[in-house]
């Protein structure tokens, strides 16, 4: 599982999106993994990021955590538009999350 923490109180660009991207690219290994996406404190998505993680080929499940209804909206915008290239969902807790990676990845 590859664990991508987007750092809080910050607008995820899309410059910040593809150095995210490439970090899971080289954790994933030319594989498809399960990514827990903490999105924890971010204060806003910008379009062009969503376009890069909307394109995620390193993914077979996403899991985003957030805690707060603004995170939940951050996570909609994020996970809103395209449909996602892998199965995608949000989660206020990490332990539901891991577990619903395990479950999605066929790891249990």
């Amino acid at each position: 599982m590859i664990r991508l923490v987007l750092p809080g109180e910050t607008h995820i660009t899309g410059e910040i999106a593809e150095a995210t991207a490439a970090q899971a690219r080289s954790e994933a290994g030319g594989f498809q993994r399960p990514i827990l996406l903490i999105i924890t404190g971010v204060q806003s998505i910008s379009r062009e990021a969503r376009a890069v993680f909307s394109r995620s080929q390193s993914a077979s499940a996403i899991a985003v955590v957030g805690e707060s209804p603004v995170d939940r909206v951050i996570a909609n915008f994020l996970l809103g538009g395209t449909p996602p290239p892998c199965p995608t969902r949000f989660f206020t807790a990490e332990e539901s999350a891991v577990a619903w990676l395990k479950d999605a990845a066929g790891e249990l």
